[in-house]
């Protein structure tokens, strides 16, 4: 008899399933009372005795949970950590080796719309949804040909969510009116889908989202027999008001913190808000003598800057990067999210602490840097936080899984955030960047990923062309400007059409 492991029974729905699943024949495995499911070596001795009849795992997100940006502390973030994205990798991992062998499997994440529409004050459980849609993503990639079947679920608000209504979004307001059945779904309306994806029938789906929410996102409004008024909606700007006379351009005065900006894109960035007349913190942490040389380019041009070295992974560290920046300036303005690792590795070549300082760096950093800044950004009569993700928090790449999950967070954290700093016109963009052209990545990690000579067009007219950083320097000037509050929320991919081809 085949087995299925369903990880996490706390929810009816999952409850359902494995009732479900035994009916159809399946041998149901459920987690025993205090499995970690981020502790690697524990759950290969739990799943020892179940290796030879072991075919499917099915891997539910932790409930949803609220989490603002500012009252989250740090052992809340190591928490949802623990439990979204390092459980979801720890048990990838795990049972991927089981399938390899076998060279046939299934892994089902159960997860939520919130992997990509955000939830109003739900950055952490978000930021884990969108982490592990790209982890589904990487797993298809490196584990299909191995016989591995995985897919992402996109399941909607249930009955049994705790309330998780804010008053920055109507998403949970009159939950079941949303769904164009007019109904909360059943705790059981997963199961048939659940069934079909462990069987390999469903072998063409791999990799992809399946979204499962009776098409409440895709929920607008409802045919009405008479007209009705047009919403009505707030009045733009004023500065944009027709009978407004153009004012002349103040002398800049913001303040700009760039992290990770001693070298490579952080330092193209630092130049041009320089050259624009912004003052920058300049801010490094493994390549000062680097860095030193981007501070020296910038003040030779004319540019004001300081150097900050610090470590983003770091809470007091990250803290101490905004008050040296508001102890020598007084003021700031503008925080550019962009101190990032990238070590290339597979899923099977990452440990559990070497991801976890990889999500400490790339999306706590981002996340701590935040909070730190908000503070001063509320003073800022032109605030902004640009975040600088890439193009593979959508995209996977087949060579580091763990970097493409914290780029998948970072999506979702700047969604996030823009909704939940809306009132306060804070405006929250995310960058979404190609290959760049740097002098090194920190570490210089080997690259362990070709393309097989057969996908290869030797006809393709045209060569790929890495982004400068002085042009991501450009957008983000762009988005700091007045003209770029609209594009709060957003991801703007920089990739000289790499993604395209």
């Amino acid at each position: 008899m085949k087995s299925v492991w369903i990880t996490d029974l706390r929810t009816r729905e999952m409850q359902e399933a494995s009732a479900w699943l035994a009916e159809q024949g399946w041998q149901v495995i459920s987690s025993p009372q205090g499995l970690c499911l981020w502790a690697e070596e524990e759950l290969r001795v739990f799943l020892e005795p179940w290796r030879d009849t072991l075919a499917g795992v099915i891997h539910p997100a932790p409930p949803p949970f609220q989490s603002p940006l500012e009252t989250t502390d740090e052992a809340q973030e190591a928490r949802a950590r623990d439990e979204g994205p390092m459980a979801a990798w720890c048990v990838t991992k795990v049972c991927g080796e089981i399938f390899r062998g076998k060279g046939d499997g299934t892994i089902i994440y159960v997860s939520s719309v919130h992997a990509e529409k955000p939830m109003g004050y739900g950055t952490l459980f978000s930021a884990g949804c969108g982490a592990v849609q790209m982890l589904n993503r990487e797993v298809s990639q490196d584990y299909g040909p191995d016989g591995v079947r995985c897919y992402f679920v996109q399941r909607g608000p249930s009955a049994d969510d705790p309330d998780l209504r804010s008053d920055l979004t109507p998403f949970y307001y009159g939950t079941s009116f949303r769904y164009p059945s007019r109904r909360m779904p059943e705790a059981d309306q997963l199961n048939p889908l659940l069934g079909f994806l462990l069987t390999p029938a469903a072998a063409p789906l791999i990799g992809s989202d399946l979204r499962a929410d009776g098409g409440m996102t895709m929920y607008y409004g409802q045919r009405v027999p008479v007209p009705r008024e047009s919403p009505t909606f707030m009045p733009p700007p004023k500065r944009f008001a027709a009978d407004q006379a153009p004012k002349e351009k103040a002398p800049e005065e913001r303040v700009a913190l760039v992290t990770g900006s001693g070298k490579g894109v952080g330092a193209g960035i630092a130049r041009v808000l320089c050259a624009a007349g912004i003052r920058c913190v300049v801010t490094c942490n493994s390549n000062p003598a680097l860095a030193e040389e981007t501070l020296q380019g910038i003040r030779k041009r004319g540019g004001d800057a300081i150097l900050v070295q610090a470590d983003v992974s770091d809470p007091e560290q990250a803290r101490g990067m905004v008050q040296a920046a508001v102890e020598h300036y007084g003021r700031l303005d503008i925080l550019v999210n962009n101190a990032a690792m990238q070590y290339n590795r597979f899923v099977d070549q990452y440990d559990l602490d070497t991801l976890r300082k990889l999500w400490e760096i790339n999306f706590g950093g981002y996340w701590r840097m935040i909070r730190a800044a908000l503070p001063y950004l509320r003073q800022s009569p032109l605030p902004r936080i640009v975040n600088i993700g890439s193009v593979h928090g959508k995209r996977p790449t087949c060579f580091d899984a763990g970097y493409a999950m914290t780029k998948g967070a970072i999506k979702m954290l700047t969604r996030e955030a823009a909704i939940e700093l809306l009132p306060e016109n804070i405006p929250v963009i995310c960058i979404s960047l190609g290959g760049a052209r740097i002098e090194f990545k920190t570490g210089n990690p080997p690259f362990l990923n070709s393309r097989p000579k057969e996908t290869a067009n030797p006809q393709l007219r045209g060569g790929i062309r890495l982004v400068m950083p002085e042009e991501v320097g450009e957008t983000v000037l762009h988005l700091c400007s007045e003209a770029g509050e609209a594009m709060t929320g957003d991801c703007i991919r920089i990739d000289c059409g790499q993604m395209l081809r």
